[in-house]
Protein backbone atom coordinates (compact mmCIF):
# COMPACT_ATOMS: atom_id res chain seq x y z
CA UNK A 1 0.00 0.00 0.00
CA UNK A 2 1.61 3.72 -0.95
CA UNK A 3 0.81 6.45 0.95
CA UNK A 4 1.57 10.11 0.47
CA UNK A 5 0.96 12.84 3.05
CA UNK A 6 0.71 15.93 2.13
CA UNK A 7 1.96 19.58 4.02
CA UNK A 8 2.54 22.88 1.82
CA UNK A 9 3.50 25.59 4.74
CA UNK A 10 6.59 27.73 4.77
CA UNK A 11 7.66 26.94 8.48
CA UNK A 12 8.70 23.22 10.57
CA UNK A 13 5.91 23.18 13.24
CA UNK A 14 3.69 21.17 15.08
CA UNK A 15 1.73 19.50 12.15
CA UNK A 16 4.99 18.79 10.49
CA UNK A 17 6.37 17.78 13.33
CA UNK A 18 3.24 15.33 13.53
CA UNK A 19 3.86 14.34 10.30
CA UNK A 20 7.78 13.69 10.35
CA UNK A 21 7.01 11.47 13.87
CA UNK A 22 3.96 9.34 11.68
CA UNK A 23 5.43 8.76 8.79
CA UNK A 24 8.94 7.78 10.49
CA UNK A 25 7.19 5.28 12.43
CA UNK A 26 5.05 3.72 9.54
CA UNK A 27 7.87 3.46 7.65
CA UNK A 28 9.08 0.43 9.73
CA UNK A 29 5.39 -1.16 8.36
CA UNK A 30 6.95 -4.32 5.72
CA UNK A 31 3.44 -4.03 3.80
CA UNK A 32 3.64 -0.07 3.55
CA UNK A 33 5.55 2.27 0.97
CA UNK A 34 5.34 6.11 2.85
CA UNK A 35 6.33 9.38 0.89
CA UNK A 36 5.96 12.80 2.08
CA UNK A 37 4.79 16.03 -0.74
CA UNK A 38 5.94 19.18 0.80
CA UNK A 39 7.64 22.62 -0.04
CA UNK A 40 10.94 23.01 -0.62
CA UNK A 41 11.69 25.25 2.20
CA UNK A 42 10.95 23.08 4.91
CA UNK A 43 12.11 19.37 3.35
CA UNK A 44 15.60 19.55 4.68
CA UNK A 45 13.57 19.64 8.23
CA UNK A 46 11.81 16.20 7.64
CA UNK A 47 14.14 12.69 8.40
CA UNK A 48 12.26 10.67 5.94
CA UNK A 49 13.69 8.80 3.37
CA UNK A 50 10.97 9.55 0.52
CA UNK A 51 10.34 13.15 0.02
CA UNK A 52 9.07 14.84 -3.15
CA UNK A 53 9.53 18.10 -2.99
CA UNK A 54 7.25 21.13 -4.98
CA UNK A 55 6.71 24.95 -5.02
CA UNK A 56 3.81 25.83 -1.93
CA UNK A 57 1.00 27.45 -3.56
CA UNK A 58 -2.60 28.75 -2.95
CA UNK A 59 -5.68 26.48 -3.11
CA UNK A 60 -6.82 29.06 -6.12
CA UNK A 61 -3.59 27.95 -8.18
CA UNK A 62 -4.52 26.27 -11.50
CA UNK A 63 -0.70 25.99 -12.06
CA UNK A 64 0.21 24.35 -8.60
CA UNK A 65 -3.19 22.08 -9.25
CA UNK A 66 -1.80 20.63 -11.99
CA UNK A 67 1.82 20.35 -11.39
CA UNK A 68 0.52 18.10 -7.87
CA UNK A 69 -1.96 16.21 -9.78
CA UNK A 70 1.10 14.99 -12.35
CA UNK A 71 3.06 14.55 -9.18
CA UNK A 72 0.64 12.32 -7.57
CA UNK A 73 -0.71 10.52 -11.40
CA UNK A 74 3.75 9.70 -10.92
CA UNK A 75 3.69 8.24 -7.62
CA UNK A 76 0.05 6.29 -7.90
CA UNK A 77 -0.71 6.17 -4.11
CA UNK A 78 -3.50 4.54 -2.88
CA UNK A 79 -4.25 7.05 -0.30
CA UNK A 80 -3.09 10.54 0.05
CA UNK A 81 -3.33 11.96 3.48
CA UNK A 82 -3.70 16.01 4.21
CA UNK A 83 -3.34 17.82 7.14
CA UNK A 84 -4.83 21.21 7.65
CA UNK A 85 -7.40 22.60 5.54
CA UNK A 86 -5.64 23.59 2.90
CA UNK A 87 -4.00 20.61 1.81
CA UNK A 88 -7.49 19.00 2.16
CA UNK A 89 -9.00 21.51 0.22
CA UNK A 90 -6.70 20.77 -2.82
CA UNK A 91 -6.96 17.60 -2.74
CA UNK A 92 -11.24 17.68 -3.13
CA UNK A 93 -10.17 19.32 -6.26
CA UNK A 94 -7.54 16.95 -7.69
CA UNK A 95 -8.78 13.59 -6.45
CA UNK A 96 -12.00 14.03 -9.08
CA UNK A 97 -9.01 13.22 -11.54
CA UNK A 98 -7.44 10.02 -9.56
CA UNK A 99 -8.68 6.90 -8.02
CA UNK A 100 -7.24 7.78 -4.69
CA UNK A 101 -8.83 7.60 -1.33
CA UNK A 102 -8.69 10.47 1.01
CA UNK A 103 -8.01 10.83 4.97
CA UNK A 104 -7.75 14.03 6.52
CA UNK A 105 -6.14 15.07 9.88
CA UNK A 106 -8.00 18.10 11.46
CA UNK A 107 -5.04 19.48 13.74
CA UNK A 108 -7.33 22.39 15.40
CA UNK A 109 -10.64 23.78 16.30
CA UNK A 110 -11.93 25.26 13.07
CA UNK A 111 -14.62 27.76 11.87
CA UNK A 112 -15.04 27.11 8.42
CA UNK A 113 -14.68 23.14 8.49
CA UNK A 114 -16.76 21.75 5.02
CA UNK A 115 -13.47 21.08 3.74
CA UNK A 116 -13.50 18.24 5.66
CA UNK A 117 -17.00 16.57 4.68
CA UNK A 118 -15.71 15.20 1.43
CA UNK A 119 -11.92 13.46 2.97
CA UNK A 120 -13.24 9.69 2.67
CA UNK A 121 -11.58 9.31 6.28
CA UNK A 122 -11.47 12.24 8.78
CA UNK A 123 -9.44 12.19 11.92
CA UNK A 124 -9.52 14.65 14.72
CA UNK A 125 -7.10 15.07 17.33
CA UNK A 126 -9.21 15.63 20.01
CA UNK A 127 -12.73 15.46 20.78
CA UNK A 128 -12.93 19.41 21.17
CA UNK A 129 -11.46 19.81 17.60
CA UNK A 130 -13.90 16.60 16.67
CA UNK A 131 -17.27 18.09 18.00
CA UNK A 132 -15.79 21.98 16.18
CA UNK A 133 -16.49 19.53 12.49
CA UNK A 134 -19.89 19.26 11.19
CA UNK A 135 -18.68 15.60 9.59
CA UNK A 136 -18.24 11.77 10.96
CA UNK A 137 -14.79 11.67 12.56
CA UNK A 138 -12.58 9.15 14.39
CA UNK A 139 -10.70 11.08 17.31
CA UNK A 140 -6.72 9.63 17.55
CA UNK A 141 -4.84 11.94 19.41
CA UNK A 142 -1.66 13.76 19.34
CA UNK A 143 1.53 11.81 20.95
CA UNK A 144 4.61 12.87 23.04
CA UNK A 145 7.74 12.93 21.20
CA UNK A 146 9.55 9.81 20.89
CA UNK A 147 12.67 11.52 21.40
CA UNK A 148 12.56 12.89 24.56
CA UNK A 149 14.00 11.03 27.84
CA UNK A 150 11.19 9.59 30.68
CA UNK A 151 12.72 11.44 33.63
CA UNK A 152 13.29 14.98 33.89
CA UNK A 153 15.51 16.67 36.77
CA UNK A 154 13.89 16.77 39.92
CA UNK A 155 15.08 20.52 40.26
CA UNK A 156 12.82 23.33 39.39
CA UNK A 157 14.29 26.52 38.40
CA UNK A 158 11.30 27.77 36.63
CA UNK A 159 8.03 27.98 35.51
CA UNK A 160 8.05 27.26 31.71
CA UNK A 161 5.52 27.91 28.29
CA UNK A 162 6.15 26.59 25.15
CA UNK A 163 5.14 27.21 21.69
CA UNK A 164 5.05 29.86 18.42
CA UNK A 165 4.91 32.96 19.78
CA UNK A 166 1.33 33.59 17.74
CA UNK A 167 -1.79 35.54 18.94
CA UNK A 168 -3.78 31.87 19.71
CA UNK A 169 -0.77 31.20 21.90
CA UNK A 170 -2.10 33.20 24.30
CA UNK A 171 1.07 34.67 25.70
CA UNK A 172 -0.07 37.97 26.20
CA UNK A 173 -2.81 36.62 28.82
CA UNK A 174 0.20 34.61 29.97
CA UNK A 175 2.40 37.79 30.85
CA UNK A 176 -0.37 39.89 32.37
CA UNK A 177 -1.39 36.75 35.09
CA UNK A 178 2.17 36.97 35.84
CA UNK A 179 1.71 40.39 37.85
CA UNK A 180 1.76 39.45 41.25
CA UNK A 181 3.92 35.86 41.23
CA UNK A 182 7.13 35.61 42.48
CA UNK A 183 8.18 32.56 40.12
CA UNK A 184 10.52 33.23 37.25
CA UNK A 185 8.86 32.34 33.62
CA UNK A 186 10.42 31.22 30.71
CA UNK A 187 8.94 31.60 27.26
CA UNK A 188 10.53 29.34 24.69
CA UNK A 189 8.88 30.09 21.09
CA UNK A 190 9.35 32.21 17.84
CA UNK A 191 6.62 34.35 15.87
CA UNK A 192 5.46 37.43 15.12
CA UNK A 193 4.24 38.31 18.41
CA UNK A 194 7.84 38.59 19.85
CA UNK A 195 8.35 42.65 19.84
CA UNK A 196 4.83 43.07 21.14
CA UNK A 197 4.83 40.42 24.09
CA UNK A 198 8.84 42.26 25.11
CA UNK A 199 7.13 45.21 24.94
CA UNK A 200 4.52 43.94 27.44
CA UNK A 201 7.13 42.85 29.68
CA UNK A 202 8.38 45.82 30.06
CA UNK A 203 5.12 47.54 30.19
CA UNK A 204 4.25 45.47 33.43
CA UNK A 205 7.74 45.85 34.58
CA UNK A 206 7.83 42.10 34.43
CA UNK A 207 11.66 41.93 32.57
CA UNK A 208 13.55 40.67 35.76
CA UNK A 209 10.67 37.43 36.11
CA UNK A 210 9.87 37.01 32.28
CA UNK A 211 12.67 35.42 29.54
CA UNK A 212 11.45 34.74 26.03
CA UNK A 213 14.14 32.11 24.51
CA UNK A 214 13.94 32.62 20.59
CA UNK A 215 14.83 29.94 17.94
CA UNK A 216 15.94 26.98 19.99
CA UNK A 217 16.10 23.24 18.66
CA UNK A 218 14.22 20.35 19.88
CA UNK A 219 17.30 19.12 21.92
CA UNK A 220 17.81 22.91 23.54
CA UNK A 221 14.06 22.22 24.38
CA UNK A 222 14.84 19.29 26.06
CA UNK A 223 17.42 21.08 28.24
CA UNK A 224 14.42 23.64 29.27
CA UNK A 225 12.04 20.83 30.28
CA UNK A 226 14.78 18.91 32.64
CA UNK A 227 15.00 22.49 34.63
CA UNK A 228 11.33 23.06 35.01
CA UNK A 229 8.71 23.06 37.80
CA UNK A 230 5.60 23.49 35.74
CA UNK A 231 4.41 24.08 32.17
CA UNK A 232 1.39 25.95 31.59
CA UNK A 233 -0.76 26.16 28.58
CA UNK A 234 -2.37 29.63 27.72
CA UNK A 235 -3.37 28.78 23.99
CA UNK A 236 -7.02 30.53 23.15
CA UNK A 237 -7.23 27.47 20.00
CA UNK A 238 -5.38 24.56 20.26
CA UNK A 239 -5.41 21.12 18.28
CA UNK A 240 -3.16 19.65 21.03
CA UNK A 241 -1.09 21.00 22.74
CA UNK A 242 2.25 18.28 21.93
CA UNK A 243 4.28 20.27 24.69
CA UNK A 244 2.01 19.69 27.19
CA UNK A 245 2.47 15.68 26.45
CA UNK A 246 5.79 16.11 26.48
CA UNK A 247 5.86 17.78 30.07
CA UNK A 248 3.65 15.17 31.23
CA UNK A 249 5.70 12.53 29.63
CA UNK A 250 8.50 14.04 32.27
CA UNK A 251 6.54 13.87 35.39
CA UNK A 252 6.21 17.89 34.72
CA UNK A 253 3.17 18.97 36.30
CA UNK A 254 0.85 21.35 33.43
CA UNK A 255 -2.01 23.49 33.89
CA UNK A 256 -3.72 24.85 31.19
CA UNK A 257 -6.38 26.62 29.69
CA UNK A 258 -9.21 24.20 27.96
CA UNK A 259 -8.05 23.61 24.66
CA UNK A 260 -7.70 20.49 22.77
CA UNK A 261 -6.97 17.69 24.34
CA UNK A 262 -6.23 19.12 27.62
CA UNK A 263 -9.52 18.23 29.19
CA UNK A 264 -9.41 14.48 28.54
CA UNK A 265 -6.38 14.40 30.77
CA UNK A 266 -6.30 17.22 33.47
CA UNK A 267 -9.09 17.41 36.27
CA UNK A 268 -11.70 21.08 36.16
CA UNK A 269 -9.68 22.36 38.82
CA UNK A 270 -6.59 22.39 36.76
CA UNK A 271 -8.42 24.48 33.72
CA UNK A 272 -8.66 27.85 33.14
CA UNK A 273 -11.22 29.00 30.76
CA UNK A 274 -9.78 30.03 27.26
CA UNK A 275 -9.31 34.00 26.05
CA UNK A 276 -9.98 34.87 29.63
CA UNK A 277 -7.87 36.79 31.93
CA UNK A 278 -9.03 36.49 34.96
CA UNK A 279 -9.88 32.98 34.50
CA UNK A 280 -6.10 32.27 33.59
CA UNK A 281 -4.79 34.73 35.96
CA UNK A 282 -6.72 32.58 39.05
CA UNK A 283 -5.43 29.52 37.94
CA UNK A 284 -1.53 30.75 38.08
CA UNK A 285 -2.15 31.92 41.37
CA UNK A 286 -3.84 29.25 42.71
CA UNK A 287 -1.42 26.56 41.55
CA UNK A 288 2.11 28.26 40.13
CA UNK A 289 4.51 27.50 43.37
CA UNK A 290 2.03 25.18 45.61
CA UNK A 291 3.97 21.93 45.15
CA UNK A 292 0.69 20.23 47.12
CA UNK A 293 -1.13 19.09 43.86
CA UNK A 294 -0.15 15.46 42.66
CA UNK A 295 -0.61 14.58 39.60
CA UNK A 296 1.39 11.17 39.10
CA UNK A 297 -1.78 9.13 37.87
CA UNK A 298 -1.69 12.19 34.88
CA UNK A 299 1.73 11.47 34.19
CA UNK A 300 0.80 7.62 33.84
CA UNK A 301 -2.22 7.60 32.16
CA UNK A 302 -0.02 10.02 29.43
CA UNK A 303 2.56 7.55 29.09
CA UNK A 304 0.55 4.80 28.45
CA UNK A 305 -2.47 6.17 25.95
CA UNK A 306 -0.43 9.05 24.16
CA UNK A 307 2.68 6.82 22.60
CA UNK A 308 3.50 7.67 19.19
CA UNK A 309 3.41 3.30 18.76
CA UNK A 310 -0.12 3.37 19.95
CA UNK A 311 -1.73 6.21 17.86
CA UNK A 312 0.19 5.59 14.90
CA UNK A 313 -1.45 1.96 14.66
CA UNK A 314 -4.82 3.60 14.70
CA UNK A 315 -3.65 5.39 12.02
CA UNK A 316 -2.72 2.06 10.12
CA UNK A 317 -6.07 0.24 11.13
CA UNK A 318 -7.34 3.64 9.32
CA UNK A 319 -5.52 3.14 5.72
CA UNK A 320 -6.28 -0.76 5.93
CA UNK A 321 -9.60 -0.79 6.94
CA UNK A 322 -10.40 0.91 3.38
CA UNK A 323 -9.83 -1.77 1.57
CA UNK A 324 -11.01 -4.25 3.59
CA UNK A 325 -14.48 -4.76 1.46
CA UNK A 326 -12.53 -4.77 -1.70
Amino acid sequence: MKIVHLVLSNVFAGIEQHVNELTLDLEHETDLEVCIICNKEIAPKFKNTNIKTINNFSRRSPFGLIKLLIMIKKIQPDIVHTHGSKTTAIINIIKHFTNIKHIATAHGIKNKTSVYKNATKLIAVSHLAQKSIDAPSIVINNWYSPYIEEKKSKEGKYILAVGRLEKVKGFDLLVQSWVNIEENLIIVGSGKEYDSLINLINTHELSNKIQIINEVSQEELMHYYKNASMLVISSRNEGGPRVALEALYQEIPVISTRVGHMPEILPDELLAEPDSLESLRGLIQTHVGNNNYLQDSIFQYVKEEFSLRGQSKKILDIYKNLFVSQ
